[in-house]
């Protein structure tokens, strides 16, 4: 008869991983069940338990190497690179004949833009097994980056020959064939995918990015968007500040000559440029929402984020409407507090930071409440416009410092 402890790893590999907890504990001293019971509580995102049997099991046994390597993964998982880097380069000088570690450190490398030396690793991660699946992905994702597409459609290739059934592997072709800008493709991958693995969100959300790229707008946003990822901080500060100077430089020129009318579409086209971002995915989602398919793509958040930019674009139609007709000053303030509204409180849903997520959506809200009491406590109309839109242009600034 199986004992408690085999119970839960057939559980764990099973992935009930909180049945295999209740088996698994039953035997706390045994060294291979606390193991398990580790990865299991990693499996369930409870890092910190996963974290203490790591520290329990270490100093049980300090030269494990999986078990920096969970470390390394849970500090990854929290955000902080350093520990991360540090518990795998652990994990590496105990064991380095292990593929998934180089993979690993590709990965956070990646993250930091380090393409080059994320390469070497992941080469050097195929090197010790040609068929690792995480760094032929990785490998993959790497050269799209460095826009070596033929060596990248290799390595594709390579994927999808060795792991047809992987929908992971397939999720992975998707994106890289949205980076490379072919949508259908994408779709195609992303539709595989789902099908071997209809909860895999990696596929879920490359499923709905594809589906809005069938937008031209959106495509070109995302051409835009994958195009300013792959640059360094510092590289894109200078893009971003030399498109606001050219931009600068143009209005004052055509002022001096006289063509002040031809400034007005590139005042909307860079008001269009610079506020984008934080539009065009809630722009999207409403979008999506009407599509036959797309809109059993959005979780509770998306759909949260196309409703209120669509009730908000409702809500300055409306009130710009009757106070064109009606010349009613108050309709002006809450149509223009309702358009300032769409660049912070729609995308408040969709960021993962709490903190990110909450300023967004109570600076939001706030914009709101300036134009809708604003009127009855300030006796100049202007003054209430005016101070809408400085909140709008403080918030491009204040949230690129909160993020």
């Amino acid at each position: 008869m199986a004992s408690a402890v085999d119970r839960g790893i057939t559980l764990f590999e099973l992935g009930r991983y909180e049945e295999a907890v209740k088996q698994l504990s039953e035997n706390p001293a045994d060294f291979t069940a606390r193991y398990y019971l580790m990865l299991c509580f990693f499996n369930l995102k409870q890092y910190d338990r996963a974290e203490l049997m790591t520290n329990e099991l270490l100093a049980q046994d300090p030269n494990q190497p999986d078990i920096f390597f969970i470390k390394a993964r849970i500090a990854s998982q929290r955000n902080q690179d350093a520990d991360a880097l540090s518990f795998i380069d652990e994990a590496i000088s105990m064991d380095p004949e292990e593929a998934d570690y180089f993979g690993f450190k590709a990965g956070l490398l990646l993250d930091k833009k380090k393409y080059e030396e994320a390469l070497d690793l992941a080469n050097h991660g195929l090197s010790i097994d040609a068929k690792n699946n995480y760094c032929l992905n990785l490998r993959a994702q790497i050269l799209t980056k460095l826009d070596r597409k033929e060596e990248a459609g290799e390595t594709v290739e390579n994927i999808l020959y060795d792991n047809p059934e992987d929908s992971f592997s397939h999720a992975n072709v998707g994106w890289v064939a949205l980076e490379h800008g072919d949508h259908k493709k994408a779709m195609e991958h992303f539709r595989m995918a789902l099908q071997l693995n209809p909860n895999n969100e990696y596929a879920r959300s490359g499923m709905s990015t594809a589906i809005k790229a069938k937008n031209f707008i959106f495509r070109a946003h995302l051409k835009y968007a994958f195009w300013i990822s792959k640059q360094q901080g510092k590289n894109q500060w200078i893009f971003i500040i030399g498109i606001y100077l050219v931009y600068r430089l143009s209005v004052k020129l055509l002022g001096a000559a006289g063509l002040s009318v031809l400034a007005v579409p590139l005042i909307i086209a860079y008001l269009l440029f610079a506020l984008g971002s934080w539009m065009i995915d809630p722009i999207s989602n409403a979008i999506l929402a009407l599509d036959k398919n797309g809109k059993y793509l959005l979780d509770q958040n998306e759909k949260f984020s196309g409703i209120a930019i669509f009730s908000l674009v409702i809500t300055a139609l409306i009130a710009g409407s009757v106070f064109y007709a009606t010349g009613i000053a108050y309709l002006a303030a809450i149509g223009l507090a309702s358009l300032c509204t769409m660049v912070p409180l729609p995308s408040s849903f969709l960021r993962d930071g709490k903190r990110s997520r909450y300023f967004a959506m109570i600076y939001g809200s706030l914009i709101l409440l300036v134009g809708l009491i604003g009127p009855f406590v300030v006796t100049d109309i202007g003054d209430v416009l005016i101070a809408i839109i400085f909140m709008l242009v403080a918030f491009t600034w204040l949230d690129n410092i909160v993020k």
